[in-house]
């Protein structure tokens, strides 16, 4: 009996999905079998996965799409029928260094309090940038916090990072943890379906991990979104994972945070024209407080609306750009990588407060400390990175271009102006519905309860 068994969920990706079984099969570490779960594609997969591999695997096809989470646990259900001590669960867009398999494996046959350890995935795209090394999940922001993530790997990270979850992309499961918890929750259909399963696994007593030997990369490929196909389920089962574990001194403050959240998003997709992405919001939330789970309807995801970018038209034709940082080190770099697009001879220039914090992530580029720029009219464009453009609001300075990690920009008078009206519209609708949404919450957590 194999000691390993390989479990790729694929829908839709031909091309990826034979790329990461040969990887797969690549592999240093030979002592395992391969199950392919198809979610009813229909591009070929099934038909090329029989045609390059026949007899090298174990395919499954499902009759309808179950998203990630139910196409995982179709592949779970069957290997936890056999004696695999470990399951390596892999998206279709991966490809796996030769020894990312044998390192896992090693790694927890000498710790068995590990249950799940996950790869550092690299982009793709960009193959020594960090796209995720596990994360942990912060209830006093709600939200998730990924490693790293961004970063170029200059070869000083940890070994091993301790986590809350690690993503399913490239991750191995200990079988005897997953016969203690169970399985993903298939409701999530997609997205917080890791990051449930690995708090569980937390909660239970076992250790997550990153494993920084172990090394993937993958495609990721939602940077050209054109519905709201993502906006709905991350929004519906992050609302549902909070609302289920926030202890009940942190649910208040979660339903606060989430109210400011939605209205952050109104009011900027208002003044935007991204009206599709605040109803999906909306309606997302509404799903998740109502218990209205797994693959949605069709009448929540939305087509997006076509905006031209304010944000391309301030950077396009400017030769000397100055970055005033206050943001992530993702959010930085996202927009240098769209100027340089943009503007591939246009001359960027930095400026932080610990210059230390960027040394290594940006060849060719210039990185000053904030107190040494004596001079804004020296450059023909200012920008100011920040979370999001009107956590700005109390301190804009009319000579800077403020831009968030969505591409919202603050930049003429008429952005200035929504955005000093922001408080007193907030304010208003505070006391009209925020006491209903706290109801929803509290009455979705009694559900739990009971």
């Amino acid at each position: 009996m194999k000691q390993l068994s390989v479990v790729i969920c694929n829908y839709n990706k031909k091309n990826y999905i034979l790329k990461c079984i040969e990887s797969v099969l690549k592999s240093s570490f030979k002592n395992l079998d391969i199950y392919v779960v198809d979610n009813a594609s229909i591009d070929e997969s099934v038909q090329a996965i029989r045609q390059n591999f026949n007899g090298k695997l174990t395919l499954i096809e499902n009759i309808k799409n179950l998203g990630g989470s139910g196409g995982f646990n179709t592949g779970l259900k069957e290997v936890l029928k056999k004696d695999y001590k470990y399951i390596l669960l892999l998206d279709n867009d991966v490809i796996l260094d030769r020894e990312a398999i044998s390192n896992l494996y090693d790694l927890l046959e000498d710790n068995s309090d590990i249950a799940a350890a996950g790869s550092k995935l690299y982009s793709m795209t960009n193959p020594k940038q960090i796209q995720e090394l596990g994360a942990k999940i912060d209830f006093s922001k709600f939200y998730i916090e990924p490693f790293y993530k961004g970063y170029i790997d200059d070869g000083m990270l940890p070994e091993i990072i301790e986590c809350d979850y690690v993503s399913a992309c490239s991750m191995m499961v200990r079988a005897d943890a997953i016969k203690k918890i169970g399985i993903m929750d298939e409701a999530n259909f997609i997205y917080w379906d890791d990051i449930e399963w690995g708090y569980r696994f937390k909660m239970a007593g076992y250790r997550v991990v990153s494993y920084s030997r172990s090394i993937a990369w993958h495609n990721m490929g939602v940077s050209h979104k054109t519905n709201t196909f993502g906006t709905y389920y991350f929004w519906r089962n992050r609302v549902y994972f909070f609302t289920k574990y926030c202890n009940s001194e942190q649910i208040k403050k979660f339903s606060l945070k989430l109210f400011d959240e939605i209205f952050q998003a109104l009011y900027s997709c208002n003044y935007i024209g991204k009206y599709s992405s605040i109803r999906t919001i909306i309606r997302a939330v509404d799903d998740a407080l109502n218990g209205v789970r797994g693959k949605t309807k069709k009448n929540r995801i939305m087509k997006l609306e076509k905006i031209p970018s304010k944000f391309n038209d301030v950077v396009e034709n400017k030769h000397n750009i100055l970055i005033i940082n206050n943001s992530e080190l993702k959010v930085l770099r996202d927009v240098i990588n769209r100027i340089k697009f943009l503007n591939e001879n246009a001359r960027v220039t930095i400026a932080i407060d610990n210059v230390d914090k960027l040394m290594g992530q940006f060849e060719n580029l210039d990185i000053l400390n904030v107190g040494n720029i004596r001079n804004l009219d020296e450059y023909d464009c200012v920008l100011r990175t920040c979370h999001h453009i009107f956590d700005e609001r109390y301190n804009i300075d009319d000579r800077l271009v403020y831009v968030d990690r969505f591409f919202n920009i603050i930049e003429s008078d008429k952005d200035r102006e929504y955005v000093k009206n922001y408080d007193n519209s907030y304010d208003m609708l505070k006391n009209i519905w925020y006491p209903v949404l706290l109801d929803k919450i509290l009455e979705l957590r009694q559900t739990f309860e009971d």
